[in-house]
């Protein structure tokens, strides 16, 4: 009984989809480290995904030597994957230092975790036009992040 349950949850893990170019971007709502909650917008132009430390310090010192609003006027959401930092760490020192930081970072949640494109060491970087995916590209400097946005 134990290994129909197994394979029948391997199964179900392998038909989740990553978003690819030309997929319908879906309604996503998460929190960020102000603890307000968002839902990405269609009208959103890129969404950025850092899953690991160093990729979100490259996107921190990136967005930091922006103007503040720099995300809101590029119709950018910014997502980091803060579930392998363990709960006090994040809780007592990572978020609140987050909470200094002139943008949002939005948290990925285990409900969408597996949307997106996952590459190690890169940053994820989602175009998307009309509600769809136009575009997936995978950045890891902040000179690759500038050109973005030219």
């Amino acid at each position: 009984m134990k290994k129909l349950l197994l394979i029948l949850m391997f199964s179900i893990l392998s038909f989740a989809q990553t978003l690819n170019v030309g997929d319908t971007f879906p309604t996503i709502t998460l929190d960020d480290q102000f603890e307000k909650t968002h839902t990405i917008s269609v009208e959103s132009k890129k969404v950025l995904v850092a899953y690991d430390k160093s990729m979100s310090t490259i996107l921190k010192e990136f967005l930091l030597a922006k103007e503040d609003d720099f995300l809101t006027k590029n119709e950018t959401v910014y997502i980091g994957d803060i579930s392998g930092m363990p709960s006090l760490i994040s809780r007592f020192f990572a978020i609140p230092k987050m909470k200094k930081y002139p943008f949002s970072i939005l948290f990925l949640d285990d409900k969408n975790r597996d949307v997106f494109s996952k590459k190690e060491d890169f940053i994820s970087v989602y175009t998307l036009e009309n509600g769809k995916v136009k575009t997936l590209t995978h950045v890891s400097t902040k000179e690759e992040l500038e050109g973005l946005f030219k």
